[in-house]
């Protein structure tokens, strides 16, 4: 016997068939039905435990938070960031180098445009009451309790009321969910600069409670003291910008009506026709004997009225500034000046990126503020994010007979105003309460001149 091994070689079988009965070919046919579906079932297990494979790699962060499934066609970012780790670290690296570069050249596109703003360095008491204000401009703030401001009973004139009034050192209202802009308006080329007067001072209030933005006029020629620079003086309250500028009239402004100012802005009345052209002009209301007085007084002999009036840059600034075509002179005045700023910042929320480009470079360029530019973008993150565009917009009227008279001192037109009372309805306007009472003092209106 040969005792040398062989390879095995499979063996073939031989298999021998016969015809199948019916019942057995049924059976058959059942199994390989059955063995079909087991099959089929195995299949889908296998499926769902590879995609349950893939969401605990890579579709899932370190904190266990699933990220959205990927697919060839949908997710190709996402696969191309989480591929690996070495990988990921190298994306993540140059996502932030991009986003960095742009953030640079954001910031440096609006640093540039803020550089145009004419900027006067605010106080050290001002400066820290408004970085408390706007490092957490989006909170809303419990009510403060209000101190009082004493009355003045003992006047013996307007005049001695008003410099008693004005310099009783009483606490001015404020509030962390107010936010008070001084608006002035400065009548000249140049007057920034050289000292005109303010011919318009309206105080925006933006209260983020109420999340309305109160809007106060108030009379260019409100007869007062003043005490600027140092030098003491009665005079039209418009004057005080010519005395001390915005500083003076901020000043005058919050002795009189003991309501604490956070920021002014001056504009120069010229921006006010180039930034309304380029909004496309505004729609506002004009009187048909507002219309005729500005035919008869300007060279614009056919100056349109109605209730929805369509005017550009030189009309609106037209229809702001008239004031003898009404008995109440300065009253009047300061309502139209209010509808055009109104119809302004309308305009404004429906303007294009390229006209809000156009517009900052041109407003800035007439404007002076003590606003830092770290104010100004904190506030602005703020107004978008808080829409501050939806607030409703209310104008304080100080229009009743009651609180303001005309007059004269001298040969000079005036209007004397009741401070106490004007103060107490704006503080409870604005803030929802007062601290001043109008019933503490003596009537202005009482007392000779």
């Amino acid at each position: 016997m040969d005792n040398k091994s062989t390879p095995n070689k499979p063996r073939q079988s031989t298999v021998y068939s016969r015809p199948a009965s019916a019942g057995s070919r049924e059976k058959a046919a059942q199994n390989a039905a059955m063995r079909n579906a087991k099959n089929s079932a195995k299949g889908k297990r296998s499926s769902a435990q590879h995609l349950d494979r893939g969401k605990k790699g890579r579709g899932t962060t370190a904190s266990g938070k699933t990220r959205p499934a990927s697919s060839p066609e949908g997710n190709r970012f996402l696969n191309f960031i989480w591929r690996d780790k070495e990988q990921r670290a190298k994306n993540i690296f140059f996502l932030l180098t991009v986003f960095s570069v742009v953030l640079i050249i954001g910031v440096g596109y609006v640093s540039a445009k803020l550089d145009l703003i004419g900027r006067d360095e605010p106080s050290t008491q001002k400066t820290i009451s408004s970085l408390e204000k706007y490092a957490k401009v989006d909170k809303i703030y419990d009510d403060e309790e209000v101190k009082t401001v004493p009355g003045v009973t003992d006047a013996v004139s307007y005049s001695d009321f008003s410099y008693k009034w004005a310099t009783n050192g009483a606490p001015l209202r404020s509030s962390k969910n107010v936010i008070n802009i001084l608006l002035l308006g400065i009548d000249g080329h140049g007057a920034l600069e050289n000292g005109g007067r303010s011919d318009s001072m309206i105080l925006c209030s933006i209260n983020k409670k109420t999340k309305k933005i109160y809007l106060t006029s108030f009379y260019r020629d409100t007869w007062t003291y003043m005490n600027v620079g140092g030098t003491e003086t009665y005079a039209k309250m418009n004057a005080a910008y010519m005395y001390g500028k915005d500083p003076g009239v901020v000043a005058t402004i919050e002795n009189n009506f003991k309501i604490d100012i956070d920021y002014y802005l001056a504009v120069d009345f010229t921006s006010f026709e180039d930034i309304i052209n380029l909004l496309g002009g505004i729609t506002v209301e004009v009187q048909q004997y507002e219309a005729e007085y500005i035919r008869r007084t300007s060279v614009h002999k056919n100056f349109p009225y109605g209730e929805a009036v369509h005017l550009d840059g030189w009309e609106a600034l037209v229809f702001a500034r008239i004031r003898k075509s009404d008995n109440d002179s300065d009253v009047s005045r300061t309502r139209r000046q209010r509808i055009v700023i109104s119809a302004l910042i309308d305009s404004m929320k429906d303007a294009s990126i390229s006209q809000i480009n156009d517009m900052v470079d041109t407003f800035f360029s007439y404007v002076r503020t003590d606003l830092s530019k770290m104010e100004i973008l904190s506030y602005a993150v703020q107004a978008l994010a808080n829409d501050w565009a939806d607030f409703e917009i209310e104008s304080i009227m100080l229009n009743d007979e009651s609180i303001f008279r005309t007059g004269y001192v001298g040969s000079s037109s005036v209007v004397f105003v009741e401070f106490p009372a004007v103060s107490e309805l704006v503080q409870t306007t604005v803030y929802g309460d007062s601290s001043v009472k109008a019933s503490d003092s003596q009537v202005l209106f009482s007392l000779p001149a």
